[in-house]
């Protein structure tokens, strides 16, 4: 049985670059089903310092003392899987053909200069859940602990879990084959962790 990995955004005390939407820009959940068929976001976002003080989160637009600024897996204010073009390539060329994703491409701007970013999308909710394995919030739909049927899973090397609004769409919850972690490995890109997940 192959394993399988939700892949994160890395987990540190130090402080990071992260991509933020302009001031008034609509909640990620209510800007997903505007992107149908759209494959390029009308606006920018741009680098932040984020770090964390007695207070909760500090901001700050001075990234001079970060050592890496440009992640391969970008942390963001909309929590999207923003990629990098390597990231993007690396995903492309280790699809099995069933996953049904497409991208959005947009631009991260740091001061003058900007770089181009893509948010993997899916097109069609995967059916990949252990349905009797599975704890749901009693009478929903809304899952609280995935646990995915090895049988569904195999066909796939990048997925995510059904919901029951268009959240599956565009989620940070990607889960990756071994395959596809190991690969991500190699070509040594940055931003990400894998953390185990249930699969039987």
């Amino acid at each position: 049985m192959g394993k399988y990995y939700l892949l994160s955004w890395k987990n540190g005390k130090e402080p990071l670059a992260s991509a933020y939407a302009p001031k008034g820009t609509k909640l990620a959940q209510d800007l997903i089903s505007e992107l149908n068929g759209i494959n390029q976001l009308s606006f920018e976002l741009c680098l932040v310092k984020l770090d964390v003080g007695k207070n909760g989160l500090i901001e700050s637009s001075d990234l001079s003392d970060l050592k890496e600024i440009w992640l391969d897996y970008q942390p963001n204010s909309l929590a999207w899987p923003l990629m990098s073009e390597r990231l993007k390539s690396v995903i492309e060329a280790n699809l099995t053909g069933n996953e049904h994703i497409d991208w959005i491409a947009c631009n991260v701007r740091n001061k003058k200069e900007v770089r181009p970013y893509f948010i993997l999308r899916f097109n069609k909710m995967l059916d990949v859940l252990d349905i009797q394995k599975t704890t749901f919030v009693q009478g929903t739909g809304h899952i609280i602990r995935p646990v995915f049927s090895s049988s569904k899973v195999s066909v796939y090397n990048v997925f995510t879990k059904p919901s029951s609004n268009d959240l599956w769409k565009i989620t940070s919850g990607l889960y990756v084959s071994e395959g596809m972690k190991k690969t991500i490995q190699r070509a040594k890109l940055t931003g990400m962790d894998f953390e185990n997940t249930s699969v039987l």
